[in-house]
């Protein structure tokens, strides 16, 4: 059932994550005092792409770093994980983004974050050649937000689009607020669309859920993977719906668990998994993702999916075949 290893270009962000383990959060000019540090390789697109790399396919960053040791440590972990580096430049214009990640008992995490050099990715750096052999095109919602970035988001766009080749978006709330119609005329070029039910009534300018997911299939979104946190998630097209229900798992940290998701929807989607399954296998990396303190390289591996995905609950039991078609699909 698994297709051959492909390429798959992921333009966004790569970031270092310091993780600050701390026992609530406090007001505003107070102090909260951390009893753990984790500092990682993160970003939402990196995340994607080193999960992407695990499941066989051949992926590319499309960003940059600054040049500095925060830098250093990035590349050491995405070149461990097989990722693509060709494109990822280092850039002494502007640090290696940073983000500040409070986290709480409960595995809420809050972020402060500095873009940095992943900003600085150009629309000449976008050229045809690196489109050769791409089965898909990821984007991250974050580099839609500033120049020249965004240019060159676009520009893989309308590179991608002519090529024929599907595009998927990690929307994330920032972009679903401020884009506005920028946003707007990216939708009907999507094959995939991830976000979460607030993103989903900012886009759609709706009050209700479902009138907002009939406007984003209205203007021509091919499939949305709406994210529902421990409720699982429901996948929607044009004629069909997908409501699949959560794993129950002891959450550490939830940050990356969107990013594994929409590395299962890509995976699913690039197999010819039914829609089914690619909702089981989504919620179960998103799952897993969030066992550990951090995302991407911190992921716990593709047996734990496994064995998530072997020992479903009296919730899961009405989705046994699609949980076959799932786990055979990771064989």
């Amino acid at each position: 059932m698994k297709s051959e290893s492909r390429k798959v270009a992921v333009l966004g962000d790569v970031n270092i994550d310091i993780f600050l383990n701390i026992p609530t959060y406090p007001p505003p000019g107070g102090d909260a005092m951390a009893d753990q540090m984790e500092l990682h390789t993160g970003g939402s697109a990196a995340n994607t792409a080193i999960l992407l790399s695990r499941l066989g396919f051949q992926t590319e960053m499309l960003t940059h770093t600054g040049d500095d040791p925060w830098a250093d440590i990035a590349f050491r972990t995405l070149r461990a994980e097989r990722v693509g580096l060709d494109h990822l430049s280092r850039d002494g214009m502007a640090g290696t983004g940073l983000i500040f990640l409070p986290v709480t008992p409960n595995g809420e995490r809050t972020m402060f974050s500095y873009h940095g050099a992943n900003a600085l990715l150009s629309p000449a750096e976008i050229t045809p050649p690196l489109f050769d052999e791409v089965a898909l095109l990821h984007i991250s919602g974050y580099a839609l937000l500033q120049s020249p970035q965004k240019e060159a988001a676009w520009c893989a766009l309308e590179l991608a689009q002519a090529r024929g080749i599907p595009v998927t978006l990690d929307l994330g709330v920032e972009p679903a607020a401020v884009l506005g119609q920028d946003l707007e005329r990216l939708l009907g070029r999507l094959d995939l669309l991830v976000l979460g039910p607030q993103e989903a009534l900012l886009l759609a300018k709706q009050p209700e859920l479902e009138p907002a997911l009939e406007t984003l299939l209205a203007c021509g979104v091919k499939t949305i993977g709406l994210k529902l946190g421990l409720e699982g998630c429901l996948l929607v097209t044009t004629g069909k719906r997908a409501r699949l229900p959560g794993f129950p798992v002891e959450t550490i940290d939830t940050t990356g668990a969107g990013d594994a998701f929409s590395a299962a929807l890509i995976y699913g989607r690039l197999n010819s998994l039914s829609l089914e399954a690619r909702g089981l296998l989504a919620n179960a990396f998103g799952a897993v993702a969030t066992t550990v303190w951090g995302g991407g390289a911190a992921f716990p591996g593709l047996d734990a999916v496994k064995n998530l995905l072997s020992r479903p609950g009296d919730a899961l039991q009405p989705f046994k075949p699609w949980l076959a078609e799932a786990l055979a699909a990771l064989d």
